[in-house]
This record gives C-alpha cells, structure tokens and sequence, in this order.
C-alpha cells in the first residue's frame, strides 16, 4: 500500500482524483473545504483496511476519500485520499502502527515520513565544497562535451579550452555546481563508444579542476566506468539518467569515492522512451520508482544523505505528464531526499510557449525555475546560469516577505 504526498492545486484537480478513486462525487464540496490541509494518495488498500482508515480520520476531525463501494464491500480494494492536518495525520499513523492488519504498520511509517518537516542541511562534497540543501535553490549549469545535445548553445565538444572557458563564466555568473555531459540523452539519441565518453569526461573535469578546484562538478553518465575515471580526476556527483537502470556497479563507484549520486526516473532508453508514457497513475509510479532505486543505492554503499532524486521531465513521459510533474515538486520531496529539476529548454517548454527551437525557450524556461523554486527544489539544471540566477533571487525574496 504505497503512499506520495500530494496537494491539490485546485478544484477541478481535486475532482479528477475524486472521480478517479471511485468516490460519489457529490461528496465533492465536503472534500474541497479540506483542500487546504495536508493531502496523502495511498494506492491498493484493501477495501476492510480503507474503511477503518476513514473511520479514524473522521474521528480527528480530518476525512478520506475512497470507493464509494467500500462500505457495501463491493470492491477489493481502493485507493484512499487523506485529508488532514500534520497532528491529524501523525495521530492516524500512531493508531494504524498498533493495527497488525493488511501491512497498516507499514503504511504508519510511510505516512510519518511524508509529513515529517524537511530541514536544511549541508553535504560535504570530495572537493571540500559543502552544498547547503534546503536553504535556497542551487544552480546546476549544464555544459554538454558533445556535438548533438539539443541546444547548440550548451556545447563545448572535445575542445577543452572551451570547456574551461563555459565554466569560468557559469562560475562567475554564480552556479553552484557544474554538470558535464559527455553523451546526449535527448529523445531519439543513441550511445556514443565508452572510450570517448571517458575520454572527452575525464579532459574536462582534469581542465577544470584545475582552474575552479572548490567548483562542485556533477557528471551525466550511465556507466560505472565513465563514473570511476571521473571521479579520480575530481568529480563531486554521479547524475545518472537511467535511475540505476543501465549499470548499477555506478553506485558502487559513488560510494567508493564518497560522491553524491542522482537517481532519476525514466522507462527505456533515449532511443524509445517516448514510446513508454503510458502510466495509471503518474505520482505514484514515479514515487515509487524513486522510493526503490534510491535503497537500492543504500543497499550498494551510497548513505542516504548522498542521494539526489530527479522525477525525469523529458524522459518517458507526453507534455502533461511533464507539467504535472513540476506542479508537485512537494510530492516528491517529501520522500526526503534533495530535489533536482532538469527541464531548461526542453520540448514541453517549446510545447507551452509554442516555440519551435530550443533557442527560442529561454522565458518559458525563466518561468519553470520561478514555479520550481517557489516549491523549494533543490537543484535546477539549466544551460542559462545568470538569467535564472536573478529569477532564483526574485522568487525567494517574494517567497520570504515579511508581513509588517
């Protein structure tokens, strides 16, 4: 009985989840009143155990929403809405983990995770560099070593003195960490030979440190060996697109070096992902995916505070899905790992704004990082450091307005 926080942005939100449960809809206005409170998605409970949930919710003054055959015992099972406020809800999870029924206890714990409050904290990184999570965004500038990355204007190829010369500038435009790709992962693109992506990875990262040697460098690899050969000439952070689907001897290579890894969710490969967007229910599949790779890589060495999750926008997943997904950057972060946001210049934004070239998306893109940080992402990874840079600092200083 998996759980993902989720809040409703608004009524018409809320009546989609409502139809989709199951639940008579003329219940609508009594949920909506509760909208405001805090919202948790459980998927699969068995009909008996979501009727006792609804029960004791309604019996602290919170409520939930599930099949409106629950009560005749007309279905087997149903997903469940919680309604409530963090005390409420800390209450139901006290009474379920006394319930040795239907894996209750096992959803208590999940639910006193979700609700749990995220607090700022720092990561030590192996170039000395501490990266203070939850505090404010941070800013992850993209430089591709390719010749095929879908924006022109993020390339430096092989040539190192380039290389170099985008990182100096994103440094000095104030980024936070630099991430290097060796390799394209836009729709349709195939694999370049190991050899040039070590290759081409470890020149860069050599060149580099060499010029910012406390500048956090993130690399964008699947395979375990571009990884190690990176992280022996100074890499910081392992981003691997593929969620550990690809090689995942590249977690035992970030627990090695004491590195930071990023987990991302994605189906198949860029050649066919965007074959494989069909999903019932998307939050929960990416919560889900999230949850088991990320202790997956606990259980290959990497601890838990040097894990980074990424929901995918782009990868497996239609123009909807990758709105839905920065609208609730809050359910993934209350899966309790730092969040990072790759969507700078993408398709959906070209989808939106309804232009064609990447070249042309920079002021959708502006707006993607406005409504991520007002959710408190972690990371953004973008290919334009300055101008996100000042929609980064407008954002948090109306986020942090003081009434008077």
């Amino acid at each position: 009985m998996p759980a993902h926080l989720i809040r409703f942005g608004d009524k018409w939100e809320l009546t989609q989840a409502i139809e989709k449960v199951g639940c008579d809809i003329n219940s609508l206005p009594y949920f909506e009143n509760r909208r405001e409170m805090l919202q948790l998605y459980v998927t699969d409970v068995p009909a008996p155990a979501a009727s006792i949930i609804k029960q004791e919710m309604l019996s602290r003054g919170g409520d939930a929403a599930v099949h409106a055959q629950v009560i005749t015992c007309g279905v087997k099972k149903s997903d469940v809405i919680l309604f409530g406020t963090a005390k409420q809800l800390g209450h139901l999870a006290e009474k379920l983990a006394r319930m040795p029924w239907w894996g209750l206890g096992r959803l208590a714990d999940e639910i006193r995770g979700l609700i749990a409050p995220s607090l700022p904290e720092t990561r030590r990184l192996p170039c000395g560099t501490e990266l203070p999570f939850g505090e404010r965004m941070l800013l992850m500038g993209i430089i591709n070593l390719t010749d095929d990355s879908f924006f022109a204007g993020s390339r430096s190829g092989a040539e190192t003195t380039e290389t170099v010369k985008r990182a100096l500038r994103m440094a000095e435009e104030g980024a936070d960490i630099l991430d290097l790709g060796a390799e394209s992962t836009r729709p349709g693109a195939g694999r370049v030979p190991e050899e040039q992506e070590i290759s081409r990875m470890e020149a860069a990262v050599r060149a580099i440190r060499n010029e910012l040697p406390h500048m956090p460098l993130s690399i964008d690899t699947t395979r375990s060996s571009v990884a190690r050969a990176a992280l022996a000439a100074g890499a910081d952070i392992i981003n691997d697109v593929s969620g550990l689907q690809f090689d995942e001897d590249i977690a035992h290579a970030a627990a090695e070096y004491g590195a930071m890894l990023v987990v991302m969710h994605m189906r198949g490969t860029p050649g066919d992902m965007q074959s494989m967007c069909g999903y019932d229910n998307l939050i929960a599949e990416v919560c889900s995916f999230l949850r088991e790779k990320t202790k997956r890589a606990e259980e290959l060495g990497v601890p838990k505070k040097n894990i980074i999750i990424d929901p995918g926008v782009g990868f497996a997943k239609d123009y909807n899905q990758n709105l839905l997904l920065m609208r609730h950057c809050e359910s993934f972060k209350a899966l309790g790992y730092p969040l990072l946001v790759g969507a700078s210049r993408k398709g959906v934004v070209g989808a939106a704004t309804q232009t064609k070239k990447a070249e042309e998306r920079l002021c959708g893109t502006l707006a993607l990082t406005s409504v991520c940080c007002w959710q408190r992402a972690d990371i953004i990874r973008v290919h334009d450091v300055k101008e996100n840079k000042e929609v980064i600092m407008m954002t948090e200083a109306v986020r942090g307005a003081k009434y008077v």
